[in-house]
């Protein structure tokens, strides 16, 4: 039998390799990034033509519990780690993606603060 954590990382797994793949299937050029313990880079690379982003993907149990704030300071810790790793001047725009329970990879949500989307516009 398999632990709640083992089957934790199974579905987050599934759904970052779900994510990318469907990302790729909409013409664009993203890409899963490794695991890399406690430097974590992210889970999935997404270059834009306006940006560059790295996507943390959240596939929450279904009794619901999500942690907004928790997770994007993890997105932000992680686009300053891929920074680093990649000799980048500027970190790459973090995004939240959620899984929607029981949707498509399209009804997924992403989450991003306010701040950083109103100094893209």
């Amino acid at each position: 039998m398999a632990t709640q954590q083992a089957s934790n990382k199974r579905r987050g797994a599934a759904f970052e390799i779900d994510l990318a793949d469907w990302l790729m299937q909409q013409g664009l050029n993203a890409q899963r990034l490794p695991r890399a313990g406690r430097n974590d880079i992210g889970d999935v690379f997404l270059p834009a033509t306006n940006d560059i982003y790295v996507i943390e993907a959240k596939a929450p149990r279904r009794d619901g519990k999500v942690d907004l704030s928790g997770w994007l300071r993890e997105a932000y810790l992680e686009a300053e780690n891929y920074r680093k790793s990649k000799n980048m001047k500027v970190a790459p725009t973090p995004l939240v993606i959620i899984k929607a329970s029981n949707k498509g990879i399209e009804d997924a949500y992403v989450v991003q603060r306010l701040g950083d989307i109103l100094a893209k516009l």
